[in-house]
């Protein structure tokens, strides 16, 4: 297997996705400092699962994403996948190639897949478990991990060799089962609690379960009375509603003949009444006929006098109009004067109205030429105003500035004094600083040099006190382990001795012997015990004990023969029939054989009680015992047996058999010795315990001590810090003030100058200032002399304004009061025509009235005439009609008379019929009621029993005492008891039987799942055991080996010397023991590794590393600078060394040496040609034949740059370089 690709994206410095090529060989990866080649290193350990964050060179693992540069934005997401190659010998997959992928994102979450598939960090880790490859393995080598292989203590050192001998999935699937057995201890605890709490609940569900069965007998026994009386009431009801549905039917025909008798009555009414309408009617039409013949005379009389009246009104009006026509008609001839006069006056008032505006226009004319000429005058006297007020706003700046400026050259002169005096103390002042300056800093150099002493002691200090902490810790985990491991098997003591004390395991009949109580009556001292108790045995020898035993496991030993038979008899009298095996001290002979050659009697391993001992003879005296099958002789003595440790048992008459328990507690016997042999183990393991504490007590006050010391060096290390920070800080200040006083000095000098260049500058301006200032004063009086004679010619063309304005005002004044009149005149002209038209309206519509008031007199006398003639023939026939309503109105009288009579009649035989009715609607709400109360009775069964209607009638009658049915009032008092008992039980849980019969059945389980626990744990303690057999002889057997290749490899490559390893502490228990280097290069005897050089230290890690190697080679080595302390005599030998493992390896190395770089058979630059961003460029050195580079010679590399690579075929000749990585 080897290492094919490498692909990164977002990993640290490289922000592209980039992606090498690999083959098997020897690979350089170069490139100057700080361009990202360890980086790639980083990866690799990275996607195999590193999980500490300093071996990334990281504070926390999202600081492995790209973080940007300044022309880059930083990355969400970092990832790296690899891919092997030729997998299926050496990783337990079936694929030829397997690609593991890890992916982080900024926020910390983090993926792994294996072939693209998600999977867990536990998944890649036990993928690569054995192989030789991971994070903390021998395939990965920095050169700061030399220091941790020979600088750690010795107990770290073991990490490399187990993953050399294979045992690190062994030691995971131990660490695993502990943690198993842990779990198990954790359930077997929450079991036990919950089998109380169970067992609890059962008794309080047997009381519910007792109550309930007790209600449900009330409750049947109380169905089938109420069944029963219900059935009665239900018979009972229904011959009630024959007997009503009978009467019902009589009465309904009763009600047929009441109602002809009240049909015929109401038909005769009827007729009457139709009679009596009739002639109604009649008195109705003649009476309204009266009434009209009666209203038309009155009315014509009434329009005979309304008339009259209305002619005299129309008299009146027509008089009225004529005065009123005759007086308007003078009105108008008066307005009509009116008029005329005032189109005189109107005319008069138009000719001097036009008069007057001429004169106004002439005003007018002259008025505006003089406005303009004062407007003119006006304006160009503002103007000099202005221009006076500016030369006066001019000068005063002027003669500011000037002022100003002589005072600045005042201070200017000042300052310039004042500065040159300054100018000489700032060099006075420069002088003294730096002299103080050297003085701080000469004793703030001297405060450095004593805190980095007093740090390298605290550092001491703090490393033995990691070192203390890391034991104290480790101790305090094995001795937490320790006490869960006693707290296990003290419950597991506390759980088998309950099991023993309960008897459960041993028949009723034997149960009842052992019992104390002694039930069967037995005499006393007739029991001596339970069999079990009268043996003690190794538990070695348990499954050969059961087997020679078998069926008597169980057995209750008695005096003697007699004692036997009164237990039998005992058994048989009380009618208890259970089994029982009973065992006899006495009686049988005690002779016994002699053993065959090889083997033992069972009987001597075995400790007896001395009361037992004569029937352990009978039992165990011909019964021997062979340590393995191979050991039993083919012929054994007849009426013996031989029996070996696991539990085969061959007898003499050639019958054998294979005793196999269910569990280790599958007999009274088992569980005893189980129980003694778990309390050597508690015993035991309290003495260690105790052990572990002392010495545990002792690091607490190492600790404690270096705790103290560690405080008191961080105490004189902080005064040191503090006062160096304190001349740190003085130095800072007093360079601040030397820095300050040149720059002051400096200062002083550039004002200095710029003084003097701006008092000549000033001397000009001031000339110039004042040559302005006296042409301002000149034009300032021309304007003055200018400003007085434009004031006076304004004033007099002001007073010639304004009396040209008051003739102007008198002229207007005089035209609108002319044309006010005009319009007056005009208004009341058109006021008075329009009430000559009026008025004339008014004439025309008086005339009109006159004329209609004349035809209405003429119409009205005709009427008057015509009325008076027929006034008397309405009167005639009004008196006829009056007449024959009298006669109408006698004829309704007697209809009425005989109706009467008829109604009478009517009344009586309703009353008949009502009550018919009244007796029938009681029958029918009586039958209604039972029918209701019996639908009622069948409702409430139904919902009470659920029994329909045909169940109720087929339902059999209750088994009656005596076979005699009782009366139904004893019956009833029955039922009210039995309501009475049910109501005294109170609240019944109804479901109490079925829960009591579910925790029964749980609280079995239960049982049956703490044996399956118990079980289980034996099982994984087998295990554990299994495992650290093969973990040790397969750890003893690598370090060997890795001894020997370590003395051949460290001779090799140092030319001599002496180097060997050695195991440390318990020899006998190499798992937990640490490993010793001792190294000594020729003509060398140092007393540790760590005083070796550093290039000695290098080769003495690079002797390990091979030596390892020879025993189990990685696939592939990252070795990352490893070679940097190497001088050329040794980096020969180290190449060499590569090359020689190149046929079972693949070897990455990171490297600046050139003799390395010119071993390899590819070589991979690594550069920044953006910064920060690293690429990757390749070169395959021996298609381009490079043998040697001179030392300072880095070959050339030819950069590629594509997005996908295909690597050339192996051993292929060329003269080009090959693109065997890209980037994307």
């Amino acid at each position: 297997m080897y290492l094919k690709q490498i692909e990164i994206t977002g990993f640290k410095s490289f922000a592209d996705k980039t992606r090498l090529q690999l083959e098997p060989g020897m690979i350089a990866i170069v490139g100057p400092n700080g361009c990202g080649k360890s980086n790639v290193s980083d990866a690799i350990r990275w996607v195999l699962g590193e999980q500490r964050p300093t071996a990334l060179r990281c504070a926390k693992m999202s600081d492995v994403v790209f973080n940007g540069t300044d022309s880059r934005k930083p990355l969400g997401m970092a990832e790296v996948s690899i891919t092997f190659a030729e997998c299926e010998g050496v990783l337990d997959t079936e694929f030829n190639e397997v690609t593991v992928t890890r992916r982080v994102f900024r926020s910390g979450e983090g993926l792994y897949f294996i072939n693209k598939n998600l999977c867990r960090l536990k998944d890649v880790q036990r993928l690569f478990m054995g192989t030789g490859i991971g994070t903390t393995s021998y395939s990965v080598m920095a050169q700061g991990q030399i220091d941790v292989i020979l600088s750690s203590k010795p107990e770290d050192r073991r990490i490399v060799f187990e993953e050399a001998a294979g045992i690190t999935k062994f030691k995971a699937d131990r660490k695993e089962a502990l943690r198993k057995i842990d779990q198990t201890e954790a359930n077997l605890l929450r079991l036990a609690d919950v089998i109380r709490e169970v067992k609890r609940q059962i008794g309080t569900l047997q009381r519910q379960a007792g109550k309930a069965q007790k209600y449900r007998a009330l409750r049947d026994e109380l169905r089938g009375l109420d069944i029963f009386l219900t059935r009665r009431r239900l018979a009972a009801f229904d011959i009630r509603i024959r007997e009503l549905d009978t009467s019902i039917h009589a009465l309904a025909e009763q009600l047929v003949s009441h109602q002809e008798f009240v049909a015929e009555a109401e038909a005769q009414s009827s007729r009457i009444h139709a009679l009596i309408h009739e002639t109604e009617a009649r008195i109705a039409e003649l009476t309204e006929q009266a009434a009209q013949a009666d209203n038309r005379y009155i009315r014509a009389q009434e329009v005979i006098k309304v008339n009259e009246q209305r002619i005299d009104e129309y008299r009146a009006w027509a008089e009225r109009d004529n005065r009123e026509i005759s007086e308007t008609r003078t009105q108008i001839e008066h307005l009509k004067m009116q008029i005329e006069s005032l189109e005189q006056k109107r005319l008069l008032t138009q000719q001097a109205a036009d008069v007057e505006r001429g004169k106004l226009e002439a005003a007018q004319a002259r008025f505006d030429a003089h406005q303009g000429q004062i407007n003119q005058t006006r304006q160009q006297l503002q103007q000099d105003r202005q221009r006076s007020v500016e030369c006066e706003r001019r000068s005063a700046q002027i003669q500011q500035t000037l002022a100003e400026m002589e005072a600045r050259q005042r201070d200017v002169l000042m300052k310039r004094d004042r500065l040159t005096a300054e100018h000489r103390q700032v060099e006075e002042a420069l002088t003294i600083a730096d002299q103080n300056c050297a003085e701080v800093k000469a004793r703030l150099d001297r405060f450095r040099s004593d805190a980095e002493q007093v740090g390298e002691r605290l550092e001491t200090l703090e490393d033995e006190r990691t070192s203390v902490t890391a034991d104290v810790k480790r101790m305090q985990d094995e001795a937490s382990r320790m006490q869960s491991e006693a707290a296990a098997k003290r419950a597991q003591i506390e759980l088998l001795t309950d099991k023993q004390e309960s008897s459960d395991e041993f028949a009723a009949g034997s149960q009842q012997m052992l019992d104390p109580e002694n039930p069967l009556g037995l005499a006393p001292h007739t029991v001596l015990g339970a069999l079990a108790d009268q043996l003690t045995a190794p538990a070695d020898l348990r499954l050969a004990l059961e087997a020679a035993l078998r069926a008597w496991l169980d057995a209750v030993v008695v005096r003697d023969a007699a004692s036997a038979r009164q237990a039998l008899a005992a058994l048989f009298a009380q009618g208890q029939h259970a089994a029982a095996r009973i065992v006899a001290v006495d009686g049988g002979s005690d002779a016994r054989p002699a053993p065959p050659a090889g083997l033992v009697s069972l009987l001597d391993q075995v400790q007896v009680t001395d009361a037992f001992a004569p029937a352990a003879a009978r039992l165990l005296g011909s019964v021997f015992l062979a340590e393995r099958l191979e050991d039993v002789p083919e012929v054994i003595p007849a009426g013996c047996s031989v029996v070996t440790r696991g539990g085969v048992i061959m007898h003499g008459d050639g019958c054998a058999e294979l005793w196999m328990p269910d569990s280790q507690v599958s007999s009274p016997l088992a569980r005893r010795m189980l129980v003694a042999d778990t309390s050597e183990q508690l015993a035991a393991l309290e003495e260690r315990l105790r052990t572990h504490w002392s010495q545990l007590e002792q690091l607490n006050a190492r600790s404690g001590e270096l705790t103290a010391l560690i405080n008191q060096t961080r105490q004189e290390r902080d005064e040191i810090q503090r006062k160096a920070a304190q001349a740190e800080g003085e130095y800072q200040t007093v360079s601040r003030d030397t820095e300050r006083a040149r720059e002051r000095l400096s200062n002083v000098a550039t004002e200095l100058g710029s003084i003097s260049a701006q008092t000549a500058g000033d001397d000009e301006r001031r000339e110039t200032l004042s040559n302005e200032l006296q042409s301002l004063t000149v034009l300032r009086d021309e304007l003055l002399e200018r400003t007085a004679e434009l004031s006076t010619q304004l004033q007099d063309l002001e007073s010639v304004y304004s009396e040209l304005s008051h003739a102007l005002t008198e002229c207007r004044i005089q035209v609108s009061s002319l044309t006010q009149q005009l319009e007056h005149a005009a208004s009341q002209q058109e006021s008075i025509q329009t009430r000559i038209d009026e008025l004339e309206r008014t004439i025309q519509g008086r005339s009109r009235g006159v004329l209609s008031y004349d035809e209405s007199i003429e119409r009205l006398t005709a009427e008057i005439t015509e009325l008076e003639a027929n006034l008397d023939p309405m009167r005639i026939a009004a008196e006829a009609l009056h007449m024959k309503i009298d006669e109408t109105r006698r004829e309704r009288g007697a209809h009425q008379r005989e109706l009467e009579k008829t109604d009478a009649t009517l009344a009586e035989r309703r009353r008949a019929l009502d009550n018919a009715r009244d007796e029938k609607s009681k029958a029918e709400l009586e039958i209604t009621e039972s029918r209701i109360r019996r639908q009622n009775q069948l409702d409430r069964i139904y919902n009470e029993y659920g029994l329909s209607v045909d169940e109720l009638v087929a339902h059999a009658d209750p088994a009656w005492e005596n076979g005699e049915q009782p009366p139904e009032p004893e019956i009833e008092v029955r039922v009210t008891q039995l309501n009475a008992s049910i109501q005294a039980l109170g609240p019944v849980n109804l479901v109490a039987i079925e829960e009591y019969k579910e925790l029964e059945e749980r609280y079995t389980f239960l049982k049956a799942q703490e044996q399956d626990l118990l079980n289980s744990k034996e099982q994984i303690l087998d295990l554990i055991t299994r495992i650290n057999e093969q973990s040790s002889e397969m750890f003893k057997k690598t370090f060997e080996q890795a001894n020997t290749n370590f003395e051949m490899m460290f001779t090799k490559l140092f030319n001599g010397g002496e180097a060997k390893l050695v195991l440390l502490e318990n020899v006998e228990d190499p798992l937990e023991c640490g490993i010793e280097i001792i190294a000594r290069p020729p003509g060398k005897r140092p007393q540790s590794v760590t005083l070796l050089s550093g290039g000695e230290r290098t080769m003495t890690a690079v002797s390990l590393l091979f030596a390892i190697f020879m025993i189990k080679p990685a696939p592939f080595c990252i070795l990352d600078e490893l070679d940097a302390a190497l001088d050329d005599s040794n980096i020969g030998r180290f190449v060499q060394a590569l090359k020689d493992f190149l046929k079972h390896s693949q070897f990455l190395i990171i490297t600046h040496n050139q003799h390395t770089i010119a071993g390899s058979d590819i070589v991979y630059g690594v550069t920044q040609q953006e910064e920060g961003v690293s690429k990757i460029v390749s070169m395959r050195l021996k298609e381009i034949g490079v043998k040697e580079l001179p030392t300072g010679t880095p070959p050339e590399p030819t950069p590629t740059v594509e997005e996908e690579r295909t690597p050339p075929k192996r051993k292929k000749k060329k003269t080009k370089s090959s693109p065997d990585a890209g980037e994307e």
